[in-house]
């Protein structure tokens, strides 16, 4: 197969250019009249775009808030379950404290009580150990709602 050697030529055309109208009253008027009601036209949108930022800033801030919210709430449960354990390690631990507190000071009168009765000394009075009284359960702070905001007049 033998490729064709002839090539087509494009040529290029002047394009006829617009002629510019006369400006006359008239045409000076028409003009100022369709500038006037492409600005009404996009004016009214953008009255109507201005009247839903409100609305979808506020979905926003809602949508915002709910998320914080939840967040936080995963956080407490979170760090509650965190230190359930080591309140309950350091109730056991207060308790054995007390404990060793009691017994030491019950053996410290056992073996210092006659030396102070010859001395004329008051005696050592081992006290039991004190039970710890339940909490009240403990209110907790609510966060107040937001409240809308009113225009000044």
């Amino acid at each position: 197969m033998a490729r064709s050697s002839s090539r087509t030529r494009t040529r290029s055309s002047t394009r006829p250019r617009a002629v510019a109208a006369p400006v006359n009253p008239r045409t000076v008027f028409l003009a100022s009249l369709g500038a006037a009601v492409l600005a009404g036209r996009q004016a009214e949108r953008l009255a109507s775009d201005v009247a839903e930022v409100p609305q979808r800033l506020r979905a926003g801030a809602d949508a915002a808030v709910d998320t914080a919210r939840s967040e936080v709430k995963k956080l407490a449960k979170s760090a509650r379950s965190r230190i359930a354990p080591l309140k309950r390690e350091a109730d056991k631990l207060g308790a054995q404290i007390d404990a060793a507190r009691v017994q030491g000071v019950a053996e410290a009168a056992k073996r210092l009580n006659p030396l102070l009765t010859r001395v004329g000394l008051p005696k050592i009075v081992a006290k039991a150990p004190a039970k710890r009284a339940a909490k009240a359960a403990v209110k907790r702070p609510v966060a107040k709602k937001a409240v809308k905001a009113r225009r000044r007049a």
